[in-house]
């Protein structure tokens, strides 16, 4: 507990400074200077400083939760030209872009920075290794964040320890994923388990899940599996699977009332950004709840649930056709919170369903859209899904794969499968990590993106005037009310152009501050 309060303290002295948006400029709060790492503790401080930056980047759900879940098969945007990045008319300008651009490149410079400080420091070896290790499985996953989203074939600068304080072109993607493999197997290697670290930091466990994620983007698109990447992912998620610690919470929801409330399941969560409202300070706070959450309308009640983001249709049926999968109420709930009432009431409008996951009422600090709510990175049913797909792609119909798809599908009581397939696979991700970030990620590596958005497009044109089949189903009083559609709703399936939108675009500012690096295609 003392670590965990030790933590809070630097967490919040280091995030609240300023950073340069440039690569070649070290952070403004000390982590640059050599003498930080000549004892643990400053080494820890220097640690807490890349933790920090992606605490930043994290904390308005904009990069990690709403814009890679808008406009999938998930969910989408309700409101009207507000944010143009969830609706596919941004351009390379906008803000946000810039905003996470920048707050990933700080932490992955704070934590080269840390690298080449820690070569000379004298901490003794073995505890050397340890802030090593972790400094280059954040490293590692910072330019997994960047990868995925901005670079794609082409990859994106990548700044290590020797180049730091250089301009740089873009390092191919395959290149970049060999870069990100390496620290996280370095990572696993070195890093304590789960059981011996504060909570919220890295662990052996979670490099592997990581290695495992890492690998299956690896071999997906717009890549090609050019090495044993499914084996590589299948083998790295079998160790968290064999190392006897990590297993599923047996209650769904209750992973997700843990994390309102600030707790760390390890159990079943490798890994977790945290974020605190303690001191009722809006600076350490997040939106999760909020942005992205349970429709709260009445403020007096709780914290308010903006509910930005609308389930899509197609997931609300998938949910419906079993009835007995307890993840569908939950995620994806027909209930939300009146003006003028604290008492749930039943929606009227299937298009209006916020991503329920996330219940702003059920933390105990916060206001307005701030609140403590931890937002998971990676979680065990995760491991399962990824070690199924890594196994059925090496061999298709695998009854392996099968019994680790129905250990996920029955925690939450839903219908066993019988057979498995790539197919079902990718279904069972969506019903299980809606709303966790990663979809959009999915459908890209899959090859199905533009399919998705077509599909989903056509969904809801069908479902706009139709019955709303759950007022009957969850006893609503009176007749029926039909379901309506704003045709905002549906501009990010509509302005979706499979040449640009897979990725987004590099920062105006960047490629103005820097001649090495050229655009992504189209923008």
């Amino acid at each position: 507990m003392k670590n965990k309060f030790l933590i809070i303290i630097i967490f919040s002295a280091l995030f609240t400074q300023s950073c340069d948006d440039k690569l070649d400029i070290p952070p403004e709060d000390g982590i640059g200077s050599a003498t930080l790492y000549k004892n643990e503790a400053g080494a820890l401080a220097g640690l807490m400083g890349i933790y920090s930056r992606i605490f930043r980047a994290y904390r308005q759900t904009d990069f990690n939760a709403m814009y890679p879940l808008s406009g999938t098969d998930e969910g989408f945007e309700n409101r009207n030209g507000t944010r143009t990045f969830l609706e596919n008319a941004h351009t390379s300008s906008e803000r946000f872009i810039l905003e996470s651009w920048s707050l990933l490149y700080a932490g992955v410079n704070a934590a080269n920075i840390m690298l080449v400080e820690l070569e000379n420091s004298p901490i003794p070896e073995d505890r050397k290794k340890v802030f090593v290790a972790e400094a280059r499985y954040l490293r590692a996953y910072l330019f997994m964040d960047l990868e995925r989203a901005f670079g794609g074939k082409k990859g994106i600068p990548m700044p290590l320890e020797n180049t730091l304080k250089e301009l740089l072109p873009r390092t191919s993607g395959e290149d970049v994923y060999t870069q990100i493999i390496a620290d996280l197997e370095f990572a696993e290697e070195n890093l304590p388990t789960i059981q011996e670290v504060t909570p919220g930091r890295a662990s052996k466990s979670a490099a592997q899940g990581l290695l495992a994620r890492a690998n299956l983007y690896r071999a997906g698109e717009p890549f090609t599996n050019d090495g044993d990447y499914y084996t590589q992912a299948r083998n790295w998620a079998k160790k968290v699977i064999d190392g006897g610690y990590h297993e599923l919470n047996p209650d769904y929801s209750d992973i997700f009332k843990n994390l309102a409330v600030e707790q760390y399941d390890t159990k079943e969560v490798l890994m977790q950004i945290a974020f605190y409202y303690g001191n009722q300070d809006n600076q350490q706070g997040g939106k999760i709840g909020s942005s992205v959450g349970m429709r709260i309308d009445n403020s007096q009640c709780s914290r308010r649930g903006y509910s930005l983001i609308s389930s899509s249709i197609t997931l609300i049926d998938a949910y419906r056709e079993d009835p007995s999968d307890e993840r569908g109420v939950w995620n994806a709930s027909p209930y939300f919170i009146p003006s003028d009432t604290c008492d749930f009431k039943l929606s009227s409008n299937q298009f209006r369903y916020g991503c329920s996951k996330y219940r702003s009422y059920l933390t105990e600090q916060g206001a307005g859209s701030w609140g403590p709510y931890h937002w998971p990175v990676l979680r065990y049913s995760d491991v399962l899904l990824m070690f199924a797909e890594a196994e059925n792609q090496l061999n298709p119909g695998s009854t392996e794969a099968l019994a680790a798809v129905n250990q996920v599908r029955n925690r939450a009581n839903a219908t066993p499968l019988e057979n498995i397939d790539l197919e079902l696979i990718q279904e069972e991700r969506r019903l299980e990590l809606c709303y966790e970030g990663l979809r959009k990620y999915d459908l890209v590596r899959w090859g199905i993106m533009e399919e998705t958005v077509n599909e989903t497009l056509a969904a809801h044109l069908a479902q706009d005037e139709t019955i709303n089949e759950d007022w009957e189903r969850f006893q609503g009083e009176g007749p029926a009310p039909t379901n309506s559609l704003e045709s905002y709703y549906l501009d990010v399936y509509r302005n979706y152009d499979s040449s640009k939108h897979n990725l987004l675009p590099i920062p105006e500012q960047e490629i103005g501050a820097n001649s090495l690096i050229e655009q992504n295609p189209n923008w």
